[in-house]
């Protein structure tokens, strides 16, 4: 009976018509969020303002990165849960293969402080 066949260009060209709008919208919104959410995913990047040595316990030791391809040119480190002897919290410090630490060993550890308010944690190799 009178069907047209419109051709999938022509379907396409069609859809995009109808929702530019909403293609314009939607893309505003997601840079939106892109310029919010940027000043949050670098917070890493603050500088140090203090320096603290503490100690800890070594709780538990893993070996990263733990995917096989991940090892080219970077090598493999340990990754160490130490308990902190003086707050009790549990942190991960990373190390190299070279200086091994067993589970139960005392370990010396920089706490350093950052403008931002984190704190991040190095191992000493003593």
């Amino acid at each position: 009976m009178g069907q047209t066949r419109l051709s999938v260009r022509n379907r396409l060209l069609l859809l995009q018509e109808e929702y530019r709008d909403t293609i314009v919208g939607v893309s505003l919104f997601c840079a939106i969020i892109l310029v919010i959410a940027i000043p949050i995913v670098t917070r890493h990047i603050s500088p140090i303002v203090g320096l603290q040595k503490v100690m800890g316990v070594v709780e538990n030791v893993t070996t990263t990165p733990l995917s096989p391809k991940a090892i080219v040119g970077r090598g493999i480190r340990y990754v160490y849960q130490v308990r902190l002897r003086d707050s009790g919290i549990l942190v991960f410090v990373q190390g190299e293969v070279v200086s091994p630490h067993m589970i139960g060993s005392e370990v010396s550890i920089e706490q350093q402080h950052h403008l931002n308010g984190t704190d991040t944690y190095r191992l000493l190799n003593e």
